[in-house]
C-alpha cells in the first residue's frame, strides 16, 4: 500500500469514526447507567443521540422496576460535564472528575415517589409510603467514601397504606452528607400528623432514627389511632415512638 492510499484510509476511518461518534444514539447513554449502576437503573424510551437525547429513568428493585420520571441531557465535552434537566426543573450539572475519583453535583432538583425512601431505609416498607419526595441542594459531590453536601427532601401530600388519610402532612427531611455518614433532621411543615426526630446513617451500624409522631392541635386524635399504634408504642398520652433501628441477617 502506498503512503498516499495509507494516508487516504487513515482519513476516511477517520470521518468514519468520528460520524459514528456524532451519530451515536441515546440507548447508548442507558447501556452505560446500566453498567455504572450495576443494572439498578437503567434508561427507556430513549430518543436522541447520546450527546443530547432522552429516556424515562427506571429503577431495579429484585423483579420490578420503578419509573423515576422523565430526563433530558446534554453532554458538554469542552467543559467535561453533563448537563441533566429533570421534567421541568431546572437543568443541574454532573462533573466527573477520573483523577480524584468523584462525582459532583450543581443545583439537583429531583422529584421523586416517597417510596423511594424505602431503599435507604428497608424497615419503612410496611408503611406503603406515598406522595412524592423532591430533592435540592446547591452542591453535592460523591466518591468511593460517601457524600459530602447537604440534601433537601420535602415530602409532599405524604401518605400511607395504612391510613385512609389523605393527606397526611406535608414534612422536611435535611440530609448532611458527611462522606461515609449521614445524619438526618425530620420536621412537619403541615398537616394532621407530626413527626420529627433525627436519625443517622453509616456502612458500618445501617440506618437508626429516633422521634416521634402525634396528632396536630385540634385534629381528632380518634382519626389517626390506627395508624399512630402502627408506628410506635404510646411514651405518653398522644404522643407516640417513631424508631427505625438497623436490620439485622439472620444466620
Amino acid at each position: 500500500m502506498t503512503l498516499r492510499r495509507a494516508l487516504l484510509a487513515l482519513l476516511f476511518g477517520g470521518v468514519f469514526l468520528l460520524g459514528l461518534l456524532a451519530f451515536a444514539p441515546a440507548s447508548l447513554m442507558g447501556y452505560a447507567l446500566d453498567r455504572a449502576s450495576g443494572g439498578t437503573l437503567r434508561l427507556a424510551r430513549t430518543a436522541g443521540s447520546v450527546w443530547q437525547g432522552s429516556g424515562v429513568l427506571l429503577l431495579r428493585q429484585k423483579s420490578r422496576s420503578q419509573t423515576l420520571g422523565s430526563y433530558r441531557w446534554k453532554l458538554m465535552v469542552l467543559s467535561a460535564a453533563l448537563q441533566v434537566q429533570a421534567g421541568t426543573a431546572a437543568p443541574m450539572t454532573v462533573r466527573y472528575l477520573p483523577f480524584a475519583g468523584r462525582v459532583s453535583i450543581d443545583k439537583l432538583q429531583l422529584t421523586l415517589p416517597a417510596s423511594i425512601m424505602e431503599i435507604g431505609a428497608p424497615q419503612l416498607a410496611p408503611y406503603q409510603l406515598q406522595g412524592t419526595l423532591q430533592a435540592g441542594s446547591e452542591h453535592l459531590t460523591l466518591d468511593a467514601v460517601g457524600l459530602d453536601g447537604q440534601i433537601t427532601l420535602d415530602w409532599l401530600q405524604a401518605a400511607s397504606g395504612l391510613s385512609e388519610i389523605r393527606p397526611l402532612g406535608d414534612y422536611r427531611i435535611l440530609v448532611q452528607g458527611k462522606g461515609a455518614a449521614l445524619d438526618a433532621q425530620l420536621s412537619t411543615l403541615s398537616g394532621k400528623l407530626q413527626l420529627n426526630g433525627t436519625g443517622s446513617f453509616d456502612q458500618t451500624a445501617g440506618m437508626r432514627f429516633s422521634g416521634t409522631a402525634q396528632a396536630a392541635p385540634g385534629t381528632a386524635e380518634a382519626e389517626l389511632n390506627e395508624l399512630l399504634h402502627h408506628i410506635g408504642p404510646e411514651i405518653r398520652p398522644g404522643v407516640f415512638t417513631l424508631a427505625l433501628m438497623p436490620q439485622t441477617s439472620p444466620r
